[in-house]
C-alpha cells in the first residue's frame, strides 16, 4: 500500500526557487512598471482605437496580465500545501496585495471596453484584425450594465483583500489545522482532515461512524466562526450585487458562465425530480450491506467482500491507460504531470483539504493538488484533476490568455470524462463479480455525488443567500436549511443524526465561490452525451473532442457545444442524461 512518504509532492522551483526568492519582488516590481506604461499609452483612449490598434492593445494587455499573475499563482500554490508556514503566509498576503495593486492600474481597459459606445463595438466586430478577440469583446459588452466607474472598480478590488479573500483564507487556515485522534483497529492515530474524511470509506462501520462524527463534531464546534465567515461573504456578495444592479444572487455567476437562468433551472429541476432514483440506490446499497437503512456514514461505504485499495503507482498506470483509450496524445499530456513533478498528492499537516487543478496561464504548465489515501475514489480524483490539466494544456496550445480559461461549467468537461473512462476501463478489466459490483457502485455513487448532491448544495446555497438578505443567519438556521435540502435528497433512504446538520460548514465551495456547485452536474450530464458520441463514433469523435477542449473560453458554451451536436438549452437534454444514471441503478439492482 502507498505510504505518505512515497507519494509525490510537487516541484515549484520552475516558477520560483523559494517563497523568499528575490526574483518574486523583482517580478512584482516589473509587473507594476509594465502596468503603468500600459496605462500611460491607452487609458482614456480605448473607445477611439481602430481594429489594428485595439488588437495591439489587447496583446499588450495579455503580456501585462501574464507578468502580474505569476507571483500570485506561485504564492497560491505554495500556500495550499503550507497554510501554517509564516513565510508562505506572508508571501501569500504580499502577492495578493501586489497583484490587486497592479491589476487596479490596468483595470480601466475592462471598464472602457464595457462602456464603449455601440458604434465602437460595431466597428470592432467588422474588423478582421480583431477576429481572435471577438468573444472577449462580446463578453465585455454583456457586463456593461453592471460595470461601475474605474475608481469604484479599483476600490472594490482593493477592498476584497481584507474582505472576501481574507475570509476565504481564514477558512482554509482554520480547517487545515484540524487534527483528530482516532482509534483505527486498535491503533491510535493522529490524522488531518483529509485523512479522517477518507475513513468514511473504511470497511469497518464503527471506524466510519467515529470518523464521520469526529469531523462533523469539529465543524459543529467551529460553526460560530464558519457561520460568521459565510454570513460576511454572502452579505458582501449581496451588497456588491446591489451596486452592480444584478437582479438576484445567481445572476453574476450565470452571466460569467454565459448560461441562462432557464437552462440552469431546467438542469436543477430535472435532477431534483430524479432524487427518487438516488434514494432507490441507497436502499439497494443498504440491502447489499445487510443494513435496514443506511446512516450518513454508510453512504460512501465499500462493499466489504470487494474492498480494493489502490496504490499510487497503480492509480497512475490506470489513469494513463484510460486517457490513452481515447487518444494517446491525451495520455502523453497527462504523463508530463508525473514526469515534471506537477502533482502534490501527499496528505500532511498544513495542507489544504480537497483537490484542484491550477490552470495557470498559457505557457506555464498547470499543477494538480490532491490528498491521496489509497482508496478507489482517490484514483477517480486523480483522473478528474488530470482531466482538468489536459483541458488547460490543450487550450494553452491554441488560445491566448484572454481566451484561455473555459467557463466554469465547461471546465468540468474533461475532468468528468476522465473519471468515466477510468471507471469503464476498470470494469472492463475486472472479472471478480464482487469487485465488478463495487466498481459499478462507484460509478453510480460518483454520478450521484457529482450530479444530485451538487445540485442539492446549489439549492441550499440559493436558499441561504435568500435568507441572508433578511438579516444575519444563525448557525442553527444554516443547519436547518442544510437539513431540509439533505432531506429532499436522501428522503427516508438515509438516516440522518443530529450532528449531520453541521455538514454545510465542511463544504469549501460554499465559502470560496458563489454558485459553483451546479457546474459539476452540468459537466457530468454533458459528459454522458459526449461519452455516447465516443461509443458510437470511435476515433472520429477524438478530433471533435480535442477541438472542444482546445477552444478554452474562445466562445460561448452553447456555441462550442453546438459544434459537436449538443443543445444544452433543450430541457429534455438533462433528462436524457439522467436516464444513464437510472440504467446504472437498475443494473446494480439486478446484481442483488
Amino acid at each position: 500500500m502507498t505510504t505518505t512518504e512515497t507519494l509525490p509532492t510537487w516541484d515549484l522551483t520552475p516558477l520560483y526557487v523559494a517563497p523568499d526568492a528575490p526574483e518574486i519582488e523583482r517580478d512584482i516590481a516589473a509587473a507594476r512598471d509594465l502596468a503603468d506604461a500600459f496605462a500611460a499609452r491607452y487609458q482614456g483612449a480605448v473607445a477611439g482605437l481602430d481594429g489594428a490598434s485595439l488588437a495591439l492593445c489587447l496583446r499588450e494587455y495579455e503580456s501585462v496580465l501574464d507578468r502580474i499573475y505569476r507571483p500570485q499563482m506561485y504564492a497560491n500554490l505554495a500556500h495550499s500545501t503550507a497554510t501554517l508556514d509564516d513565510v508562505v503566509r506572508a508571501l501569500h498576503t504580499r502577492a495578493g496585495e501586489a497583484t490587486t495593486d497592479a491589476l487596479n492600474r490596468v483595470r480601466f481597459l475592462d471598464v472602457e471596453l464595457s462602456v464603449a459606445p455601440e458604434a465602437s463595438h460595431t466597428r470592432w466586430r467588422e474588423d478582421p484584425a480583431l477576429a481572435g478577440y471577438t468573444h472577449h469583446l462580446e463578453r465585455s459588452r454583456l457586463f456593461a450594465p453592471h460595470t461601475l466607474s474605474n475608481d469604484v472598480e479599483r476600490a472594490l478590488a482593493t477592498k476584497n483583500l481584507t474582505g472576501r479573500r481574507a475570509w476565504s483564507d481564514l477558512y482554509n487556515e482554520l480547517t487545515a489545522g484540524f487534527t483528530f485522534e482516532l482509534d483505527v483497529r486498535g491503533e491510535t492515530k493522529t490524522l488531518n482532515l483529509a485523512e479522517t474524511r477518507a475513513l468514511r470509506m473504511d470497511r469497518d462501520r464503527d471506524v466510519r461512524r467515529r470518523a464521520s462524527l469526529a469531523v462533523l463534531d469539529r465543524f459543529g464546534r467551529e460553526s460560530h466562526v464558519i457561520g460568521y465567515i459565510i454570513n460576511t461573504l454572502y452579505q458582501d456578495h449581496r451588497l456588491e450585487n446591489e451596486l452592480r444592479r444584478y437582479g438576484d444572487p445567481v445572476a453574476p455567476t450565470l452571466l460569467d458562465d454565459e448560461l441562462s437562468h432557464e437552462t440552469v433551472q431546467a438542469l436543477m429541476t430535472a435532477v431534483e425530480d430524479h432524487y427518487p432514483v438516488a434514494q432507490e440506490y441507497f436502499k439497494l446499497k443498504a440491502r447489499a450491506l445487510g443494513l435496514p437503512r443506511l446512516a450518513t456514514w454508510d453512504v460512501l461505504a465499500p462493499y466489504p467482500e470487494a474492498e480494493k485499495g489502490v496504490a499510487w503507482a497503480d492509480a497512475q498506470t490506470e489513469v494513463l491507460r484510460a486517457f490513452g483509450a481515447v487518444d494517446g496524445g491525451l495520455a502523453s499530456i497527462a504523463q508530463a504531470f508525473f514526469d515534471e513533478r506537477r502533482i502534490d498528492a501527499a496528505p500532511r499537516a498544513g495542507k489544504r483539504d480537497g483537490a484542484f487543478c491550477a490552470g495557470m496561464v498559457p505557457g506555464l504548465a498547470p499543477r494538480v493538488l490532491m490528498n491521496f489515501t489509497g482508496r478507489l475514489p482517490d484514483a477517480m480524483t486523480l483522473a478528474h484533476e488530470l482531466g482538468h490539466g489536459v483541458h488547460f494544456a490543450l487550450a494553452g496550445e491554441k488560445q491566448t490568455l484572454l481566451n484561455y480559461w473555459p467557463t466554469t461549467p465547461m471546465a468540468e468537461t474533461a475532468s468528468v470524462f476522465g473519471e468515466m473512462m477510468l471507471a469503464r476501463n476498470l470494469l472492463d478489466q475486472e472479472r471478480d463479480p464482487g469487485v465488478r459490483r463495487q466498481l459499478l457502485a462507484s460509478r453510480i455513487e460518483d454520478a450521484l455525488g457529482t450530479v444530485h448532491r451538487q445540485v442539492a448544495f446549489t439549492r441550499y446555497e440559493m436558499n441561504a443567500h435568500d435568507r441572508r438578505a433578511r438579516g444575519v443567519v444563525p448557525a442553527s438556521e444554516l443547519s436547518g436549511l442544510w437539513s431540509m435540502e439533505m432531506g429532499r435528497l436522501y428522503g427516508d433512504a438515509v438516516e440522518r443524526g443530529p450532528q449531520d446538520h453541521w455538514g454545510w460548514a465542511g463544504v469549501p465551495h460554499l465559502v470560496h465561490y458563489r454558485f459553483y456547485c451546479y457546474s459539476y452536474a452540468f459537466g457530468q450530464l454533458l459528459v454522458f452525451a459526449l461519452y455516447r458520441q465516443w461509443e458510437e463514433d470511435g476515433v472520429a469523435f477524438v478530433p471533435r473532442y480535442r477541438e472542444l477542449l482546445a477552444s478554452g473560453g474562445r466562445d460561448a458554451p452553447t456555441r462550442l457545444l453546438g459544434r459537436v451536436g449538443i443543445d444544452v438549452t433543450d430541457p429534455d437534454f438533462w433528462r436524457r442524461g439522467l436516464e444513464v444514471v437510472t440504467r446504472m441503478v437498475e443494473e446494480f439492482g439486478a446484481t442483488m
